[in-house]
């Protein structure tokens, strides 16, 4: 399920999972409150569930990748 996230996404979700805000959200990615919402929005859609708390839910049930493994990712894709 949690494959139809991007990495952005899932991002999103680790950094819901950790406790932080939208705003605190933001600035940790460097992003607008605005985008972070669409992020939610898509997880929330692409999850089926409602809110914040299901989707830590889905999280904390092992469903995202290990650590190390999301961390890769990115900075593969911040490779120019």
């Amino acid at each position: 399920m949690l494959a139809l996230l991007t990495d952005r996404e899932e991002q999103v979700l680790r950094l819901i999972a950790d406790g932080l805000t939208n705003r605190e959200i933001a600035r940790t990615l460097s992003i607008s409150e605005a985008t972070v919402e669409n992020h939610i929005h898509h997880i929330y859609l692409k999850l089926g569930v409602s809110n914040r708390a299901q989707a830590v839910v889905q999280a904390l049930q092992g469903l995202l990748r290990p650590q190390s493994e999301a961390i890769a990712v990115t900075d593969a894709g911040n490779a120019s």
